[in-house]
């Protein structure tokens, strides 16, 4: 019998770590998902189709279902605070007419849920599910 108590993530992890094709969902699907979230929200071109399929290739080298899910957790939490730099970065170089507290403030969600994703996804690497 095992002790330990279920939790979300250890069932989300059991099930990812089911079968192989699980696993490639998990690869696939969330880089497409990441690519649906910042198309929608901003406009950076074909640089979120590199991201993702640089994610994609990322999670793939995950052996286990639980690399999958961390690496899945804190690739897209350290894609989101890169993007949320090189908006600011961008604000300041191409001398907007926005100021950059203005657009740190309207893309702070991006640095906030980026943070999140990269403790979730460390915290998921380090835990016995």
């Amino acid at each position: 019998m095992d002790s330990r108590p279920r939790t979300v993530a250890g069932r989300i992890v059991e099930s990812v770590a089911g079968t192989e094709r699980r696993r490639l969902l998990v690869v696939v699907g969330v880089p497409v998902l990441f690519v649906a979230l910042i198309d929608l929200t901003a406009n950076f071109g074909v640089l979120v189709l590199f991201l993702a399929a640089g994610l994609a290739a990322f999670l793939y080298t995950r052996p286990t279902g639980q690399q999958t899910v961390a690496a899945s957790c804190y690739g897209v939490g350290v894609l989101l605070i890169g993007l949320f730099l090189l908006e600011l970065y961008w604000n300041g170089v191409q001398g907007s007419t926005e100021p950059l507290f203005g657009t740190a403030t309207r893309l702070l969600w991006r640095a906030v849920t980026g943070t999140s994703l990269i403790g979730l996804g460390l915290w998921l690497r380090q835990s016995e599910l």
